[in-house]
């Protein structure tokens, strides 16, 4: 996306396991998206565009959550954003990420049903950014799962990559005529 976007900078912070709002019993609580948003918001600051792209792992069978919550995850991160930015002279635009639908091969210890439970994602993602004054991609469209029915394939990755970029471009350039 870097690449493509040409002049500007990008930060990943991209955490496998990570969640929108659930404490991994497990992993850790630093798992918890909405634990780091704010700190990850201030080290990279200033920011014209924010990426979300989480609720994967919302889907694990610990969580056992429906799409509908998982979205709302996601909108709590939304809500502490523009919470954290209210006085500030410039807002960053968000950009919401629906990510790749999990398929029926993800292990079941693991992800039970979220194959199911996941459907309805994109719908619900579209929902909270239209309310939120956020902008929406729908990971789906231009990606699709491996083996393993969680991750993306490489060239998936590449996919994903170019049509962010084409996304952050427009964002950037409203901005720029704002």
């Amino acid at each position: 996306m870097e690449r493509a976007l040409g002049s500007a900078e990008v930060f990943e912070e991209g955490l496998g396991g990570r969640t929108t709002v659930f404490d991994d019993a497990i992993e850790g609580a630093h798992k918890n998206g909405s634990r780091m948003i704010v700190p990850l918001l201030e080290t990279h600051a200033p920011l014209d565009v924010v990426i979300i792209m989480l609720g994967t792992n919302d889907f694990k069978e610990q969580y056992n959550v429906s799409a509908y919550t998982s979205v709302r995850g996601t909108l709590t991160i939304v809500q502490m954003i523009k919470g954290h930015y209210v006085l500030a002279e410039s807002t960053p635009e968000i950009l919401l990420v629906t990510p790749a639908r999990i398929s029926a091969a993800a292990e079941p210890a693991v992800w039970g049903d979220a194959h199911l439970r996941c459907e309805d994602h994109a719908y619900y993602m579209d929902q909270v950014a239209s309310r939120t004054g956020c902008f929406h991609f729908d990971a789906n469209s231009v990606v699709q799962v491996g083996e393993d029915g969680i991750h993306l394939t490489a060239s998936s990755h590449r996919a994903l990559g170019l049509a962010l970029a084409e996304r952050v471009q427009a964002l950037l350039t409203l901005r720029a005529t704002s």
